[in-house]
């Protein structure tokens, strides 16, 4: 019974280690870091600060701006939207190198992820499962990247 008694100890423990260990060893997924939608530019100003207080406190990091426009949508908004983004962040002290926009295409509303990580992990992996097809897009030719009301 002694004997019993112990291999299960000795099992149990055996598992707990190697369970603890396969944990360790497991390379980390970083968290999208801010997202936002259908804002107004004052509004998106809030997030840009964060998100360069957030860059100047890791100074080895990039940040991602991935944005999606919206399925309607002005030429080019989702690069002006970068552009924007972009524009801004270096105004507060932000290297150029350090900021990566994506026009990631269209979704059903407009939103940007952030995402802030060590240059190591590469690009987020775009979602493309609920982006939308050009086909599905209303393009306004000569308008001005704005707020639609959205969220």
């Amino acid at each position: 019974m002694k004997i019993l008694l112990s291999a299960l100890i000795c099992l149990a423990t055996f598992q707990a280690v190697f369970a603890q260990q396969s944990s360790v060893n497991k390379p980390l997924a970083p968290d999208k870091f801010d997202q936002w939608g259908d804002i107004q530019f004052s509004d998106e100003i809030v997030h840009l600060d964060k998100i360069a207080n957030q860059l100047k406190e890791w100074r080895l990091s990039i940040v991602y701006l991935v944005i999606y426009a919206g399925e309607r949508a002005c030429k080019d908004e989702a690069k002006a939207r970068g552009i924007r983004a972009r524009d801004y962040l270096l105004k507060q002290d932000i290297e150029p190198e350090r900021i990566v926009w994506i026009d990631a295409g269209w979704k059903k509303n407009l939103s940007v992820e952030v995402w802030i990580w060590p240059p190591q992990f590469g690009r987020p992996k775009l979602k493309l499962d609920d982006t939308l097809k050009r086909s599905k897009v209303t393009i306004e030719a000569n308008c001005k990247i704005k707020y639609r009301g959205g969220s």
